[in-house]
C-alpha cells in the first residue's frame, strides 16, 4: 500500500464522494505524508508504480491511472479512462469517456480528451484543443490551441495541429503545420500536412505498388485493370464523394505505403483529377505513368 484514503477530507463530484490521498511511504516524488488529489475509490489509482494524483486533481469513476503517471493541477480523469506509463495530465486538463492517455503523452492546460480517443507517445494537447471520437494522436504530435482532431483522424509524426483546425474524418496528418479548418480533402495545405507534398506545376508525383506480368502493369486490387505506359490511364466509374477513402478510384501515395504488389511505379496526378485524400493516400480519377522504380 502506498497510500490511504482520508475519510473525513472528501469533496461531492456528480453526487459522487471523492477522498483525498494521503502518502504512506516514499516513492517517485512523493514523500511519506505528502497529501494528494481526491479519488472515488483505490480501483482508481494503482498501488504499484509510481502513478500519483496531486494537488485538487479529481479522478473518479471507471478510470484507472497506473504506471508513473501524473495527475496534478485542476486536472479531472473520469468515466473509463486510462493513464498509463509516464503520462502527465495538468492544468485545467479533462479526460473522460473510454480515451487512453499513455506513453510521454502531456494533457494539460484546458484540453481535453474524451469519448474513444487515444492520445500516446510523446505527444502533447494543450490550450483549449480537444480530441474526441475515435482520434489518435501519437508519436510527436502536438495537437492546440483551439484544434479539434475527431471522428477516426489520426495526427503523428511531428505534426502540429493548432488556430482554428479542425481534423476529422479519416484524415492523417503527419508533417508540418496544420492551421485551418478540412473544408475539402483536396486543398494543397492538407494533402501536405498528409504526404509532405506540394504539386509543381497543379501536378503531383506519387507511387504505388502494382503487380508486372510479361511486362505490363496491373493493379493489386483488380488484376484485369492495367496501367498504360503511354498515355493517360483513367478510370470511368469512380466515386465523387470526397469523405470516402478505400472507394473506387486509382490510389497513389509515398512508396513505403505501399505492401502488396511486386512493382513500384511513379505516376503524375494532375490536382484537378483528385478526389480525395485520407488515410495517408490520395484517390484520383487519372494518372500518367512515368517511370517503373524498381520491381522485386
Amino acid at each position: 500500500m502506498k497510500y490511504k484514503l482520508i475519510k473525513n477530507d472528501f469533496i461531492e463530484v456528480s453526487n459522487t464522494k471523492l477522498y483525498r490521498i494521503k502518502a504512506l511511504k516514499d516513492f517517485g516524488i512523493v514523500k511519506k505524508g505528502d497529501l494528494g488529489g481526491y479519488i472515488q475509490s483505490e480501483e482508481n489509482l494503482s498501488h504499484d508504480g509510481d502513478a500519483w494524483v496531486s494537488e485538487n486533481a479529481r479522478v473518479y469513476g471507471d478510470t484507472r491511472v497506473y504506471g508513473d503517471t501524473y495527475v496534478s493541477g485542476n486536472a479531472c480523469v473520469s468515466g473509463n479512462a486510462r493513464v498509463s506509463g509516464n503520462a502527465r495530465v495538468s492544468g485545467d486538463a479533462r479526460v473522460y469517456g473510454d480515451t487512453y492517455v499513455s506513453g510521454n503523452a502531456c494533457v494539460y492546460e484546458n484540453a481535453r480528451v474524451s469519448g474513444d480517443a487515444h492520445v500516446s507517445g510523446n505527444a502533447w494537447v494543450s490550450g483549449n484543443a480537444h480530441v474526441f471520437g475515435d482520434a489518435c494522436v501519437y508519436e510527436n504530435a502536438r495537437v492546440y490551441e483551439n484544434a479539434r482532431v475527431y471522428g477516426n483522424a489520426h495526427v503523428y509524426g511531428n505534426a502540429h495541429v493548432s488556430g482554428d483546425a479542425r481534423v476529422s474524418g479519416n484524415a492523417h496528418i503527419k508533417y508540418g503545420v496544420f492551421t485551418i479548418p478540412i473544408v475539402t480533402f483536396r486543398e494543397k495545405e492538407y494533402i501536405a500536412s498528409s504526404l509532405n507534398i506540394y504539386p509543381n506545376k497543379n501536378k503531383y508525383l506519387l507511387y504505388k505498388k502494382v503487380n508486372k506480368v510479361d511486362g505490363k502493369h496491373f493493379s493489386t486490387f483488380d488484376s484485369a485493370f492495367k496501367y498504360s505506359k503511354k498515355g493517360i490511364t483513367e478510370i470511368k466509374n469512380f466515386d465523387t464523394n470526397i469523405l470516402t477513402s478505400c472507394s473506387s478510384g486509382l490510389h497513389f501515395s509515398t512508396p513505403a505505403y505501399w505492401k502488396e504488389g511486386n512493382c513500384l511505379i511513379a505516376c503524375e496526378i494532375d490536382v484537378k483529377d483528385i478526389i480525395t485524400c485520407q488515410e495517408g493516400k490520395i484517390r484520383a480519377s487519372k494518372c500518367k505513368f512515368v517511370e517503373e522504380i524498381y520491381c522485386e
